[in-house]
């Protein structure tokens, strides 16, 4: 024990995002050493705590609800790397949590499933650390405590927890560094060990794409590196024709807007085709930004929205009947997995095989991962993005639509975009009706979906956004807002089917809310002072939190209202050779939103 403290204390600290690990570690130190800037590298800090060395990592975050299927493998993968950082290997890990927000079944859950990266010995080494414990109505940590959900991590722990107090620094500093020796000697003096077999296969893992995503970076710079040496030398179209498509909350309306650098597309609003031209960097360009869809479910729910809202809108617009590019828009901190290809693949052959001639990938949400290059993104990930991206022929570009003033992001797509014409000439469309694609669904995907047809789904999707709005109204109502008169009651819906026992059906229509969710309510809680009353923190983002349910409320009413459409053409919905459904087009393309 003695030689442990000696060389110091080596902690791993993890959490999700809002959950204050940036400001521990900082109090930690003494200073401000961590940034709160998304990172997907774990970063090591060494220092001082009240007079003893001490070695803290700090590692990427993952969305505070998202399941461990939905965050991208180059994150998981870079969390489990964290213990490699700090050999032989970290005396404890701290799982911050911030107690200001609400804790749910799903939060558990998606502690639980990150934590098995590491295997089950984790939980013998592990310490919860509540941040923000001045937030409780009732001030009284063990009344919280009583969360069952909440309780069940800090069971899995060994009941072992520490309330970190920003204000009185060195009393819990001091405290916290005796409950870490306190696990040291519970484990026999033992740190955790990394000589696993599996957390080596990962680290491999790991190592090996960073080698092949630098080959595929020098074969895409060698290619273009051939066009601008080459003889044909590449010409500036002076007239540039983009179509954007993307699954929902992809970020397409925000690459418009950056590309244009000005708020042209309302974010969350594509409910219809909209196109907007102006002047780039001296060219007239031309932007068609389309409706969204699912990411989980496959087209067949709306074989019609795609080719109305989609195919037609590019097709019966003279100005766009021959784009220059397709901009396929993947947003990198999410998963892309078999599913995703499939339903993309679906989709894509509406448009024909010639499609892919002309489609440009386009990763948005580069904010979340700055210090990994796409490249490694595109392995980490695997079989079915690699297939996108080489069905692309290997045409990729990102963008960080968080910095609109970055303008050399744009240059470059449109330069990779007269390339691609300079090879391909224009994309004129040869379309085809959705029963004539030959794209096949897997078994599982077929046993999921057997029962399901578009109007239960949108009755199913709805209900499940009515509910997250109830139920978060609840628990902020708890944290001391006061709600009332600010939310309209609840739209009336029929009675939606009951799906109780097909947890597969469940989980899906699930993880297409939690996306959603997440992101406006990581916009709406941004906490920046840790060390700020409860009051000072709720007057602060009091305004945010209602504007957060104010947007669910709006966005479920026109749910409802493109539901209830919908459920009169049910029947023309499910047909999409009958012309007659051409009148439906806005309602789908309000679902698809």
């Amino acid at each position: 024990m003695a030689e442990q403290i000696e060389e110091g204390l080596r902690a791993v600290v993890l959490g999700w995002q809002k959950s204050d690990k940036v400001s521990v570690i900082n109090r930690l130190l003494g200073d401000e050493v961590a940034s709160d800037k998304h990172f997907a590298r774990s970063v090591r800090k060494d220092g001082e705590a009240n007079g003893r060395k001490i070695t803290l990592i700090n590692t990427p975050c993952w969305w505070q609800n998202y399941g461990l299927q939905d965050s991208p493998e180059v994150v998981k993968q870079e969390l489990v790397c964290s213990v490699f950082l700090c050999p032989p290997g970290p005396h404890v890990f701290l799982l911050v949590i911030n107690l200001s927000l609400p804790f749910t079944e799903e939060n558990r859950l998606s502690i639980e499933k990150h934590f098995s990266l590491f295997g089950e010995r984790i939980w013998r080494h592990t310490i919860v650390l509540f941040t923000r414990a001045d937030s409780l109505k009732d001030k009284n940590i063990e009344q919280h405590k009583k969360n069952q959900d909440l309780q069940q991590i800090i069971q899995r722990c060994g009941q072992r927890y520490h309330i970190f107090d920003f204000k009185n620094k060195s009393a819990a500093v001091q405290e916290l560094l005796d409950k870490i020796d306190d696990v040291v000697a519970a484990n026999n003096g033992n740190h955790f060990e990394t000589h696993d077999d599996m957390l080596l296969e990962i680290k491999r893992k790991r190592d090996e794409n960073e080698v092949r995503a630098k080959a595929r970076q020098k074969r895409l710079q060698d290619k273009r590196g051939l066009k601008e040496i080459g003889e044909e030398a590449v010409v500036l179209l002076s007239k540039v024709r983009i179509v954007l498509l993307g699954w929902s909350l992809s970020g397409k309306s925000s690459t418009g807007n950056t590309i244009f650098n000005h708020e042209i597309f309302p974010i969350g609003k594509a409910q219809k085709c909209a196109n907007h031209t102006a002047d780039v960097n001296g060219r007239k360009i031309t932007v068609l930004n389309t409706p969204s869809w699912w990411k989980y479910f496959s087209s067949k729910f709306n074989p019609k929205f795609a080719r109305a809202a989609i195919l037609e809108s590019i097709g019966q617009s003279q100005h766009m009947q021959f784009p220059h590019a397709m901009i396929l828009v993947i947003p990198v901190d999410t998963s892309f997995k078999i599913e995703q290809k499939k339903i993309i693949e679906e989709y894509m052959a509406i448009l024909g095989e010639d499609v892919w001639r002309h489609t440009i990938v386009l990763f948005t949400w580069r904010d979340r991962i700055p210090d990994i290059s796409i490249e490694q993104h595109i392995e980490s990930e695997g079989d079915a993005l690699q297939w996108l991206i080489e069905k692309c022929r290997n045409r990729y570009h990102v963008f960080d639509n968080t910095d609109k003033k970055n303008r050399a992001q744009v240059t470059e797509l449109l330069q990779k975009i007269d390339e691609m014409v300079a090879e391909n000439s224009l994309f004129c469309l040869k379309t085809q009706c959705a029963a004539e694609v030959n794209v096949h669904e897997t078994d599982t995907q077929q046993d999921e979906e057997r029962n399901l047809n578009t109007d239960k789904l949108l009755k199913l999707m709805y209900q499940e956004l009515k509910n997250r709005r109830k139920e978060i109204k609840r628990k902020l109502e708890e944290l001391g807002m006061d709600l009332s008169g600010c939310i309209a009651d609840d739209v009336s819906i029929e009675q939606p089917p009951d799906v109780s026992g097909d947890d597969k059906l469940t989980e899906k229509i699930r993880r297409e809310v939690r996306r959603w969710e997440a992101i406006i309510m990581d916009g709406m809680l941004n906490i920046q002072n840790p060390e700020a009353s409860y009051g000072e923190m709720i007057q602060s983002t009091n305004a945010m939190v209602l504007r957060w349910l104010q947007k669910c409320e709006e966005y479920s009413t026109s749910k409802t209202s493109a539901y209830e459409t919908s459920s009169e053409h049910s029947d023309l919905v499910e047909d999409p050779q009958n012309p007659e459904t051409s009148d439906n087009t806005s309602t789908l393309q309000t679902m698809r939103s």
